[in-house]
């Protein structure tokens, strides 16, 4: 009898080690993912930051792409760190709108995986309009 009790008991050890020896690689790749996404997530912050800021310097009165697209860099450098790879910004000025693409790379986790982050903003650009008329 104390024989038996014992198999019984090894058993049940044996099956909690297989419990244990799978739910700990799911546990591990579900944290590695919610780093993953939250990576992306704070990625997706960054990119849109940069493009508000571009926009909004692009589309002042005297604002040429140039300029958009020197403020774009000067933030990006500030902001992006080791976060983004392969940045692509695009600034482009029409005579009423002003526009900013800008996509990146977020290092990733999972090989294989790619994390893209894209957006895109326009706005119309401010003009002078003189005053007719004496009030």
């Amino acid at each position: 009898m104390r024989r038996l009790l014992l198999s019984q008991t090894d058993r049940a050890s044996d099956r909690g080690s297989v419990e244990l020896t799978v739910a700990t690689p799911l546990m591990l790749l579900l944290i590695v993912l919610v780093v993953q996404l939250a990576l992306w997530a704070h990625a997706s912050q960054v990119v849109q930051t940069i493009a508000h800021h571009a926009l909004a310097e692009t589309r002042t009165l005297d604002a040429t792409e140039d300029t958009g697209h020197a403020r774009a860099d000067e933030v990006a450098e500030q902001l992006r760190g080791n976060l983004l790879h392969d940045l692509d910004i695009s600034v482009t000025r029409t005579d009423s709108t002003a526009t900013v693409q800008i996509s990146a790379q977020v290092p990733t986790m999972i090989p294989g995986l790619d994390w893209p982050v894209h957006t895109s903003q326009s706005g119309p650009v401010e003009h002078h309009t003189p005053q007719t008329g004496t009030p």
